[in-house]
This record gives structure tokens, sequence and C-alpha cells, in this order.
């Protein structure tokens, strides 16, 4: 789920070591997560740490700014999909000749959704059969199970009491519905979960699910009601169901103990809450004497939880992080995070290597300072991360020295516009046959959010109290001026076009400059992901000629409410390893290094 209370797509999973600082942000009611220092989260300053604030401005901040007490945001489930009928394919084995005929889709009944919250609470599948398991008092919930598989499935039961256990079991004997409620549900407690189809039907049927589960595994007591599982996944959902139904949990887990494992529970215990959650199970409850307001607020698209502790802890290991299409942003157990638009470079640049057949010892990559500076690290390649606006000279050295591999710089707009202006330009003339892709995120994100080169005049910022007074540089114009022979720009929102561009960058030979719109999700307010999908274009949806200059000179200061991307200019020269004598027709350097000879590994390694 995204921060928009959506499911998406998760493109990337990416995993590295991270050695130093980690921030463990634990929230009241939702729990806790665990960020390197610089991973950005949506959250409200707190104002007063007595008292809620009367105002909720949401921002995206780096884990290492955040305080106790401040709010973190957690999205409300929005999305919805009703269906009437629920389908269910021929499960009938070959050689099963015995079983009885069977529907091939059900309605989505109350008592079809009664019965799966009952299973989620009771059941579990054995052989041929479903079961559900009951205390012997509760002949009430026996009957629902009984009518319930009667009226949806047409289906009889079989109820067997065991005195000596205290319980009542009802029996629906069938492979083919056995099959399919594993196959929603899972079987076993740990591993018991809420298929789709269920998780986004409309509110007022979801709570004959709820009030299922409850019934089987839940408890409503006087001023508290408590919902207990050891299925961590059905906790999780049954937690968004709930916060979905304006009803707010506070979890707590369990450790294990002797036979009893690890264990989740779902506790609802303000007057707020508890008065919803009453109309939803449709049970009295009795409130106790008012107490303290509830911790959480309840807004239109997230409920905010305040942070009770940051633990600050040293960790060396492996951390992930995750590339989700559309929305960049992902849900944790109590926090929205976000993946920056850096990831989405980063699958982009995987992409077009996998679909050039580049190996990773052909190919070097190289960063300055900057958020995307690690780029380097997260891709299996050669990688060198330099100095503050000295990437270029790097990349242009590592050409020289073997120019048979394939060189890659990234950049941003601060590191490469700013402080390595100079060796931009100079790099574009000599046509130095590398790729140079630059983030630009229109602001310097890696130091707390001032006017960068790229700042759109009057843009105020940390270190523009009174606004931006100068004009912004234009990347596009400055590379094609300077002679650059591939000019191109794209937007980190896509993708699968921004794949493509950096594949054509890496197979023009010549210097090819890709000017990246991505999002400062953390500092930029002004240039969001809203504000650039609502206006870009390609220029391949045109009759685009990227062969004439003055036409590109001309597309490049088109910038308001359209904003193009695509290949600007391209054209051919020689490169700056074509016009050197010493470097023409010269192959790859195999010759002694010092005293040692090292062209019998060279061609080993070959």
């Amino acid at each position: 789920m995204g921060s928009d209370g959506k499911f998406h797509k998760v493109t990337e999973v990416f995993t590295h070591v991270h050695k130093g600082k980690m921030y463990r942000i634990k929230s009241k009611c939702l729990g806790q997560v665990s960020l390197t220092d610089e991973h950005p989260v949506l959250s409200v300053k707190r104002k007063n740490i007595n008292m809620h604030n009367e105002e909720f401005d949401l921002n995206w901040v780096r884990a290492d700014k955040l305080k106790k007490g401040d709010y973190v945001a957690y999205p409300i489930l929005n999305e919805e999909e009703d269906i009437e009928y629920v389908e269910l394919p021929n499960l009938k084995r070959a050689m099963d000749r015995k079983s009885k005929p069977f529907p091939s889709k059900i309605k989505i009944t109350d008592e079809f959704l009664l019965l799966c919250g009952y299973y989620l609470a009771e059941g579990h599948i054995h052989d041929r059969e479903i079961t559900f398991t009951f205390n012997t008092k509760e002949t009430g919930f026996v009957e629902d199970v009984r009518k319930a598989a009667e009226k949806v499935f047409g289906l009889p039961t079989t109820v067997k009491t065991r005195a000596a256990k205290n319980t009542t079991e009802v029996f629906i004997s069938s492979s083919q519905l056995a099959r399919h409620f594993e196959g929603w549900f899972g079987t076993g407690a740990a591993n018991k979960k809420i298929p789709r189809f269920l998780m986004l039907l409309p509110k007022e049927k979801q709570k004959w699910l709820i009030r299922g589960m409850w019934r089987g595994d839940g408890w409503v007591g006087k001023g508290r009601a408590n919902y207990r599982t050891i299925s961590r996944v059905l906790c999780e959902q049954l937690k968004n169901l709930l916060i979905r139904h304006q009803v707010v949990p506070t979890i707590s887990v369990g450790k294990p103990y002797g036979m009893h494992k690890q264990s989740y529970s779902i506790q609802i215990v303000s007057r707020r809450d508890l008065g919803v959650l009453s109309d939803l199970l449709g049970v009295a409850i009795e409130m106790r004497n008012a107490g303290k307001p509830p911790s959480s607020i309840l807004l239109t698209e997230y409920v905010l939880t305040p942070i009770r502790e940051i633990e600050v802890f040293d960790y060396d290991g492996i951390v992930h992080n995750m590339e989700v299409e559309g929305v960049h942003s992902y849900v944790g157990e109590n926090a929205i995070l976000h993946n920056c638009g850096d990831f989405a470079i980063l699958v982009a640049l995987k992409g077009a290597l996998s679909k050039l057949g580049r190996n990773p010892h052909e190919t070097v990559v190289v960063s300055g300072v900057g958020c995307g500076s690690k780029l380097p690290h997260f891709i299996k390649t050669y990688g060198f991360e330099g100095l503050h606006g000295r990437s270029l000279p790097a990349a242009s050295g590592i050409k020289l020295a073997n120019h048979s591999l394939t060189v890659v710089d990234v950049g941003g707009d601060g590191d490469g516009y700013g402080i390595g202006m100079g060796h931009f330009i100079h790099t574009c003339r000599r046509n130095i046959d590398l790729t140079y892709i630059v983030q630009d995120n229109q602001i310097y994100g890696l130091t707390t959010g001032q006017a960068s080169p790229t700042s759109e005049k009057g843009y105020k910022t940390k270190s523009t109290p009174e606004g931006v007074i100068e004009v912004p540089v234009n990347p596009i114009t400055t590379s094609i001026s300077a002679g650059a022979t591939f000019v191109a720009r794209g937007f980190s929102g896509q993708i699968a076009h921004l794949t493509d561009l950096i594949k054509q960058g890496i197979e023009h030979k010549g210097f090819a400059h890709i000017d990246v719109l991505q999002p400062c999700i953390t500092f930029n307010k002004l240039n969001t992901y809203k504000f650039f999908t609502d206006r870009v274009y390609t220029l391949e949806s045109q009759q685009w000629d990227p062969t004439n200059k003055a036409a590109a000179m001309v597309k490049a200061e088109e910038w308001g409410e359209k904003i193009p991307i695509g290949v600007f200019y391209k054209t051919t020269r020689p490169t700056y390893e074509d016009e050197l004598p010493q470097l023409k027709d010269m192959p790859l350097v195999k010759r002694p290094i010092g005293n040692v000879d090292v062209s019998g590994l060279l061609k080993e390694y070959e």
C-alpha cells in the first residue's frame, strides 16, 4: 500500500550493506519501523508536546530530523472494488468420482462473509474437510456456520462435541471447498490471511467479515476490546480494515514462551474508537469513565500517531528499500516511507544496462556528492564515488585510461550545474564517449533544501527566504550549445521511458547528457511528482526531428503548462578519444604496471 491508501506494484527491491546509525521510530498505537538516517517519513511537526496540534501540515522529513511527539502518518485504505459474486473454478481432481456437484460461483452475502470471518478465527483444513472449533458454550456460532454452509454452498455439516476438551467442532466435507478456502485464507493459525477481493469490498459488507473474526478470536469487556492472532499478516490486514472503519487500534506483541508462539493483540481502548466498534460488531460495549483523549488523530486520508520513542543504534548489515510504481512510497508498520526518485533512476539504469547486455566488469558507474551519490553502491558494476562537482573529470579519466569500458556518470543539479558547471561544459565540448545522468530535483536535497542552479525564479528556500532572484540554468540549452552530441530529458516517474533514454545514451558514441526531472520529496514543495505528472509529455508523441539543432534549442525553452521529455538533440562528430593520436586505434591496454606483468591475468579474466 502506498501513501495514497491504494495498492501498487513493487517494481524493484533493493538490498545493500549499511554500516552506521539506524533510527527505530516507535509511535503510539501502530508499532515501529527501523530506518537509515536519511530515509524520508511522512510526518507532522508537533507544536506542543502536551497537546494536539490544531493544524496538521504533512511533510517528508528525514528519520534523523524527527523528534519525540511528532506525528507520523499512516494511510487510510481507500481502494474499493465491489463484486457481487466470487468465481469458483473447478478444483476437482482427476480421480475424484465421489464429490457432490459444486457451484461455479457464489454470491457474496452477509452469511458468506460471516463464514469467512469464522474460518479466519477458528477454522483449519484437514484432508478433505474444513473444520471449525468452538467452545461448547458457543452454540450460536455453531449454528451460524451450519446455516451459512447450507445456504451459501448447499453443503451439509457434521457437528461433534468433545466434552473432555470442552469444544464443539463443525465439519464441512468438501475437498473442492477446502482447496478454495486454503487458497483464499491459508491454513494453520500462523498462516491466516484475508484475500484481496475481501480487503477491497465496500465497508458495509466488510463488517460481517470482521464480526465473524471477532466472535471467534476476539472479546469485548468494559472499556476495552481485543483481538488476538499469531498471524502477523492477518494482524496488519485487520488493522487496515479497522482504520478504514475509523477505529484506530493499539497493537502489542506478545513474546513466545513454552508452547506458545509470538502473538499479536489488536486492542481498542478509547471511547471514540469503542463507540464505532460497537456499531461495527453489533454488540453493546460498556464504557469506562471519560479519560484522556485518543492518542491518534483521524484525518480524511491519514491517521496520525505521535512518536513515543526514537532509539538510535549502531548497525552493520543488510537494509532494504523498494521502488513502488506510481506513488514512490510504501507503508511500514506505523508510517509511510518514501523511496525518492534516486531509486527510480537506479531501476532505469539497471534496466538499460541489462537490455544492452553489458557485463558488470565492462561497466563503471561514477558519482559525485549529493542525494544520489551512493548509487554506485546499489549496482553490481565497478564504481567510483568522487568529490562534489568533480565526478566528470574522474569519469573522463577512467574512459581515457580504458576506453573499452562503458562509463556512466551520475550526479545532481547542484553537483553538476553548480560547482561542477565548468567541468560539465568542457566535457560537452570535448565529446568524451560517456553518459552523464543528472538527477535534477531543483534544490540541494542533501544539505537541507537550499536553492540550486535550476531552482525556479521566486522560489523561497532556506538560502533564499525572499525568493530566488536569478534566472535558472537551462541544462538542455546549455549542453546543446556547449557541444554535447546527445541531449535528452527524462522523468523519474516514467521509468520505462527513462530506461529507453539511458539505453540510447549509452549506445550513442559521444557525450550523452540526460537531465532527469526527479522531485525532492523532502524539501521541494513546488516541483512535485504531481507537478510533473500533470505537465510532462514525450517528444516521441510528436513528429520530432532530434537532428534539428535550432528547433531543439527552441523546444528546450518550453517550460510551463507543458514540459517536454525525450531526446532533444542528437548528432555525430569525432569523440575526444578519436582525436587523440596516442589513443586512436589503441586496443585495450595490456602492458606491465610497475614491476608486475598483469597481461596474463587480464587475458585469463577476459
